[in-house]
């Protein structure tokens, strides 16, 4: 019984600890960066990123400078444009 006690206890320190590197070490990745996503017209998905608009897809391009520009793979790896440009044109749907 003492064993398994002290093998949950272990597993819940580890658990912790675990957690805690993970936010420390992982933290830049949790801030990522925001905007406001809509669409205009019949598929233009179009983003809004700290007051500016951005086209998401080229049906916006001929309005709006593209989304690249601020957010590409090198500057933002954790942004899925292709999950973003989805979502904008589930917006255009309603």
């Amino acid at each position: 019984m003492r064993l398994l006690i002290a093998a949950i206890a272990l597993l819940v320190i580890g658990v912790m600890f675990g957690s805690i590197a993970a936010w420390v070490l992982g933290w830049s990745s949790f801030r990522l960066a925001q905007g406001e996503l809509r669409c205009e017209g019949p598929g233009a998905v179009v983003i809004n990123i700290a007051g500016e608009d951005y086209a998401v897809n080229g049906i916006a391009g001929w309005q709006y400078p593209p989304v690249q520009l601020v957010w590409n793979k090198v500057s933002h790896p954790e942004a899925d444009l292709d999950r973003i440009l989805a979502r904008g044109l589930t917006l255009c749907d309603r």
